[in-house]
């Protein structure tokens, strides 16, 4: 599983330096940068493997020269002019490129896709085959075109800068750089791997782009939470109270108050529309929700917490008294028992990645609903767990709302006149040979034929 992914690459993978988020974040009180040094990351490919670009036998980096966005006209490969690819060092490593470069930041659209494409290939147990691999072999990497915005798409990654308060170009925030914006687009590329799109023209799709979305978000913030600074930082600022609002629900920031999607939310299906962002975010809490909830618990189990403790933060007392002593408990239980902490929200997040993992192997995207996913995700805690935590599972999706409609034929009685068996009761039995049909005994159940 994913806690030895990194023990197996660091002897025979290649080194990378990446932001784990965007380096304009700041530290709440002002002070500086939340995160203000890139990160050793290793991927999957040995250095004698790797290809200037930087580039691998499934993606490749190149940076184009005055290139337009891909549109339905103009697609994959990109045959124009582009700059020299990134070489590695004499070592064969990529982690001695100047953060102030361009060529660190085509190294880190590479690194960041390799890195998350190694994670959940990891959850899954198997090599994720790309969806595009009809026409082509590699995933093409675009990383500084000159645009406001970014897109994923059939064969392609490619990504401009953000926008600035007037709506001009950003140049100082590259969304290639951005760890959870690249992390979601792939995500979208995993579930058209995995799940695949609807076959039939009746189906609207309502749900199955709302987990679309949904899917995107929960890649990156599995993904995140491989980084040891953000899980550092998440549990110093939480105590491990991950129902306050922390950096993990900050998905894809653009800037220290503007986000694309939060996954510590509100928002149930009664409060949200048929738009596939905002459909999603039921889901994704729901999910999250489950990922807290298993912490929780194995937090209990250790006797780092007690039950009472877990009950009162899950449900989220009203008054600020009661936020306050809830934090100030778990304040009191994380003090000298850090490492403890960190284990038990590692293991949670390898239990989530390897739940969707088997999730989304499972589902059919044709006509695809919530309730379809919450019975898949039961199914694959089953496989994992033997079902230990079906019941968090239930009560965590029974709060989003998430459950057939109304008007689903899942929720319509079957009696016996439905089922043509009254009508068969009162038949007379056949003559000669054949044998006759039961007659109910008063508590449902059947007297064997020809007995009264």
């Amino acid at each position: 599983m994913s806690l030895e992914l990194d023990r197996r690459l660091a002897d025979v993978g290649t080194r990378f330096r990446i932001f784990p988020q965007p380096r304009f974040l700041q530290k709440a009180d002002g002070s500086g940068p939340l995160f203000a040094e890139p990160e050793q990351v290793i991927v999957s490919v040995e250095p004698a493997a790797m290809r200037p670009g930087p580039g691998d036998d499934r993606m490749f980096v190149i940076d184009a020269i005055g290139k337009m966005p891909y549109n339905n006209f103009f697609r994959p490969p990109y045959r124009g002019a582009a700059r020299p690819p990134v070489q590695p060092g004499g070592d064969g490593h990529f982690d001695h490129l100047d953060p102030a470069s361009r060529e660190f930041s085509a190294a880190t659209m590479y690194a960041t896709v390799r890195r998350v494409l190694d994670i959940w290939e990891d959850y899954f147990g198997r090599t994720i085959q790309w969806h595009f691999e009809s026409d082509f072999d590699r995933l093409e990497l675009i990383p500084l075109i000159e645009w406001n915005n970014a897109q994923s798409g059939y064969g392609f990654l490619e990504f401009g800068f953000g926008r600035s308060p007037n709506g001009t170009t950003d140049h100082t925030r590259p969304f290639c750089e951005n760890f959870d914006v690249l992390a979601h687009e792939l995500g979208h590329s995993i579930i058209f791997a995995e799940v695949g799109v609807p076959a039939s023209p009746l189906d609207e799709g309502i749900d199955y782009g709302g987990m679309h979305e949904s899917a995107g978000d929960l890649v990156a913030i599995v993904a995140s939470l491989h980084f040891h600074s953000v899980v550092d930082h998440l549990l110093e600022a939480t105590k491990g109270n991950l129902l306050t609002v922390n950096g993990l629900d900050r998905v894809g920031e653009l800037s220290d108050s503007r986000e694309i999607r939060v996954a510590l939310n509100p928002l149930r299906m009664s409060d949200v529309g048929d738009e596939p962002h905002d459909r999603s975010l039921p889901l994704t809490g729901a999910v999250f929700d489950t990922m807290v909830e298993v912490f929780q618990h194995d937090l209990v189990a250790k006797k780092l917490i007690t039950d009472d403790l877990r009950v009162r933060s899950t449900n989220l007392p009203g008054s600020v008294h009661d936020l306050t002593e809830i934090q100030a408990q778990f304040t009191s239980s994380y003090t000298g028992n850090e490492a403890a902490f960190k284990e038990s929200l590692l293991r949670a997040r390898d239990y989530l990645g390897r739940l969707l993992a088997v999730t989304w192997s499972d589902i059919s995207p044709d006509f695809l609903t919530y309730h379809g996913m919450l019975r898949a995700i039961l199914r694959a805690d089953r496989e994992i767990t033997g079902g230990d935590n079906a019941q968090i599972i239930r009560e965590c999706f029974a709060w989003r709302e998430i459950a057939p409609v109304p008007t689903s034929m899942l929720l319509r009685p079957r009696t016996l006149t439905s089922c043509g068996l009254a009508a068969a009761e009162r038949a007379p039995a056949p003559h000669g040979r054949g044998h006759a049909i039961p007659s109910p005994r008063s508590d449902g159940s059947a007297l064997p034929a020809g007995r009264s």
